[in-house]
């Protein structure tokens, strides 16, 4: 590329940045009024600066950060090479938060947003912004409907058109963005600055005014978000002084009785004091090939039994559960000196990083919310080493519940079982799940935390509750048939590699 050339690119982002930085500080002045010399402020994702430079003058302080390095300008502004998900300062520092066309090129979108609020003092604003999914033109390669395409057919449709190799933008939905900030009080400004363009300095991009009733009801099909989010003063609250829904479960919601009555493998322990391993131990632990000398890590041991075997097959093991009444389970096995239990929460794992070549979670997913699921993946994947593997099982598949179970019931009630219309009463502990996959959803969550993942189902029932050995046969069948077995069988598996 000619210097003419870079210097008219140069100057091109410049005149951008410049009137993305007035946008912001139009809607910022119009939020929190004309003085705005008391704030202290972060912008995450600065890049070089440049808007940092444009309305640091306006705050108490300013500070930027961002993973990369400037391209083409640098300015004396604070500015720290760092990542949104693992921000670099200490509990409820900022007054605001800008974070502005940042979302869409994390993996990790749930922690920035995490992140995000437990540096934000409790009343403190963000500034958000960012691409919506559903806009006719992507807005970083002006390709039609780019961002709607399934991953594959994107990243052919770049080459096609010599745009790239891929696309690895990650743009969310209207629906899928609010449920990003669903902590925060959330004011839509984009329907404002598409009624008054020229106030909010956008003027050249949209070319007209929207009357507010014909925004508001074109926002899921927007180009761009632009929202002023709060964080609420109370612990909890959706900043309309209702406390935002939450299942987030407590260590000692998990009982001895949950052990020892109800959790899958209870009567082999109890026979065997975790010397037998039921099915849904015994098969991943063929499928993850143990060998000496390996480092492995159990996530949510429970009993211990899993972390036992693979200590007797020569590796070092440390089993971590949540729950004080698992790890008193642990103390009546037999274990050697190679493995350790200890109580911990898996969202913020003891450990250095590149440390396990095996990590399992069986049996955990399904006990964490999204959120905790995506810190824990994160934190996993941080332990493991380049090629290291991580092995989930989880059930229930809610293909099954949404639709073979409702079959399978129809078929008892004729032939006399009456069964419960939800099939989650027929457990004493359904509380404890808080979030039931199907093998697209598990597969989704590992691909958007960096894994390379393989998601299955194989079937870890027995029927030996069904007395007809017949109906036991077809039962079986249909948990094996290709395509059926998607909603009759209700065990998924996962192994995700850590890239090397």
């Amino acid at each position: 590329m000619s210097t003419k050339r870079q210097n008219q690119n140069a100057a091109q982002i410049l005149s951008q940045r410049q009137r993305k930085a007035a946008k912001i500080l139009a809607v910022l002045h119009n939020f929190l009024g004309k003085d705005l010399s008391h704030i202290h402020c972060l912008d995450v994702g600065c890049a070089d600066g440049t808007m940092l430079r444009e309305f640091a003058g306006d705050f108490r302080s300013a500070i930027g950060i961002d993973p990369a390095r400037p391209v083409y300008f640098t300015h004396a502004t604070p500015r720290i090479c760092a990542r949104g998900e693992a921000l670099p300062f200490p509990d409820e520092r900022f007054d605001l938060v800008i974070c502005a066309q940042v979302y869409e090129h994390v993996s990790h979108p749930t922690q920035l947003a995490d992140e995000i609020r437990r540096v934000l003092k409790p009343g403190g604003v963000v500034f958000f912004s960012g691409p919506n999914r559903y806009a006719l033109i992507e807005e970083h390669y002006h390709l039609p409907l780019l961002s709607w395409l399934p991953r594959g057919v994107a990243n052919a449709y770049m080459r096609i058109t010599h745009r790239g190799l891929t696309y690895n933008i990650r743009p969310m939905s209207y629906k899928q963005v609010r449920r990003l900030w669903q902590s925060f009080e959330i004011h839509d400004y984009t329907p404002k600055l598409l009624q008054n363009p020229a106030h909010y300095h956008v003027a050249e991009r949209v070319g007209m005014k929207i009357p507010r009733q014909l925004g508001k009801f074109l926002r899921p099909l927007v180009p761009n978000f632009n929202w002023i989010l709060r964080k609420p003063h109370t612990p909890g609250g959706d900043g309309n002084g209702v406390r935002a829904k939450c299942n987030i479960l407590a260590p000692d919601a998990y009982t001895q009785d949950y052990y020892l009555d109800e959790c899958n493998g209870y009567k082999e322990f109890a026979q065997s004091r975790g010397e037998s391993l039921p099915k849904r131990l015994a098969y991943p632990l063929d499928l993850a090939q143990i060998e000496a000398g390996q480092y492995v890590l159990d996530i949510g041991c429970g009993r211990g039994e899993l972390a036992l075997h693979c200590s007797r097959q020569g590796a070092r093991v440390w089993g971590l559960d949540y729950a004080p009444e698992a790890l008193k389970l642990t103390r009546l096995l037999s274990t050697p000196h190679n493995v350790a239990f200890q109580q911990a929460d898996a969202q913020s794992l003891p450990f250095s990083a590149a440390q396990f070549d095996t990590i399992f979670m069986l049996d955990v997913v399904e006990h964490l919310t999204p959120r905790q699921l995506d810190r824990v993946l994160l934190d996993a994947y941080r332990v493991l080493i380049p090629g290291g593997q991580l092995i989930i099982h989880t059930m229930p598949n809610v293909w099954y519940y949404r639709w073979g179970y409702p079959i399978y019931r129809q078929i008892q009630i004729l032939r006399g079982h009456n069964l419960p219309r939800n099939p989650r009463q027929r457990w004493a502990y359904a509380g404890l799940h808080v979030n039931e996959q199907n093998p697209r959803q598990l597969q989704k969550t590992l691909l958007d935390n960096g894994f390379q993942p393989r998601v299955w189902l194989r079937n870890m029932q027995s029927f030996v509750n069904e007395s007809s050995p017949l109906v036991r046969a077809i039962q079986t069948l249909l948990t094996r048939l290709p395509i059926i077995k998607s909603i009759f069988c209700n065990d998924i598996f996962a192994a995700a590699r850590k890239p090397t």
